[in-house]
């Protein structure tokens, strides 16, 4: 990205790319972002009530080495959102001395608000509006062992208030890195591709809290009437168990519709929807479009169903019961390959299909594969 106008008008057209107007940073949510929740696994205190400074040199190492791994450019620009407009003088300052090379600065304020639930009252009638006074920084280089330390020690004792107030914007690549204090790091990026390495590199510390609450598991994997092998059968049937937070799902459905169904919920919302649920009972109707690069498939009312929706950079999953699951996108979209990966892997270890003579058979089966190469190619990254 080139370097236009003032470090606001900078931050302006980064956020754009993430497809908000000017807002308080912390509150920045996007499809592609990850939250490292592992920096230490040793307690922040000791036994006597001391800070445990095994635990912070252990959380300064791992913030060092994602930061240096993701190879930020010299371009930078750094955000102190002071959130709650208080005397920030002494933070300021240390900021500042943590900073080279300074080429422009900027502040100006800005009103946000945090709802909060008082008895009966819905949140959007009762909020607290506070002035955010955010400072700007374009810079080329900055300190970060001695910034990640004080927004470390910040959430235990420190003699500073950093805690989830610094961000660190590459200006050319968009990307935002957020160590909001010892408990974690959130990375941002306006493009999948800047964190697929990360998260690959750093796996073991992502999701940790949230990695259960969306599985999906196959138990047995079938083609009509249970037998091992059919060519002319087109629609692959299977025992599936999805675990969606504290409840499963287990139905015998058509597996190879329900594949197909969850690939497309990587790029859009699904909607409970008589004949075409999630884990469908029937999958055998296929209507191609004209290109044979999409189809429609319809089936009975029979199956098990839920909601996806891409809601503020997660994805929000609802049973017919009504419970409801919030998981990362990256998390869901791994399952979801996995799932695709495993019914595509049975399909090509079985006798190849006997396409149908019927032009309207053929052609649903036809851009029924066109379809799923084309979406996982589109999805074509898993962490496994």
């Amino acid at each position: 990205m080139k370097v236009k106008g003032k470090p606001k008008d900078i931050l302006s057209n980064i956020l754009k790319q993430y497809g908000v107007e000017n807002k308080v940073l912390n509150r920045l949510t996007y499809k592609y972002m990850l939250h490292i929740d592992e920096l230490s696994e040793k307690y922040q205190y000791l036994e006597d009530g001391s800070l445990n400074e095994l635990c912070v040199e252990e959380c300064l190492q791992k913030a060092i080495e994602i930061y240096t791994f993701i190879n930020y450019s010299d371009n930078l620009l750094i955000i102190y959102d002071n959130l709650f407009g208080q005397d920030n003088e002494k933070e300021k300052k240390f900021l500042e001395s943590t900073l080279t090379d300074i080429i422009q600065y900027d502040t100006y304020k800005l009103k946000w608000q945090y709802p909060i639930c008082k008895d009966d009252l819905p949140i959007h009638q009762d909020c607290e509006v506070y002035t955010c006074i955010r400072h700007l920084y374009h810079v080329k280089e900055i300190n970060i062992q001695k910034l990640f330390r004080e927004i470390i020690l910040s959430d235990v004792g420190g003699e500073m208030d950093l805690c989830s107030s610094v961000f660190i914007i590459d200006i050319n690549s968009g990307c935002i890195f957020h160590l909001y204090d010892d408990r974690g790091i959130v990375l941002f990026a306006p493009k999948e591709e800047h964190l697929t390495n990360v998260c690959k590199e750093f796996h073991d510390s992502i999701f940790t809290l949230d990695y259960q609450k969306f599985k999906i598991e196959v138990n047995s994997l079938y083609w009509m009437n249970e037998i091992k092998d059919d060519p002319n059968d087109l629609c692959l049937h299977g025992d599936i168990t999805v675990t969606i937070g504290e409840e499963k799902l287990s139905y015998s459905c058509t597996a190879s519709a329900a594949a197909l169904r969850m690939l497309k919920t990587l790029s859009e919302d699904h909607l409970p929807t008589k004949g075409e649920q999630m884990l469908p009972c029937c999958g055998f109707f296929m209507i191609p479009n004209e290109n044979l690069d999409e189809v429609d498939i319809m089936g009975c009312d029979n199956g098990v169903d839920w909601a996806v929706l891409h809601e503020d950079g997660m994805v929000k999953l609802i049973t017919e019961k009504g419970n409801t699951v919030f998981v990362y996108y990256f998390q869901y979209k791994d399952e979801i390959l996995r799932f695709v990966d495993i019914v595509e892997d049975y399909y090509k270890k079985s006798l190849p299909k006997n396409i149908p003579e019927d032009e309207f058979e053929r052609n649903g089966y036809i851009a029924f594969w066109n379809e799923w190469y084309r979406r996982k190619g589109e999805y074509l990254w898993s962490i496994i």
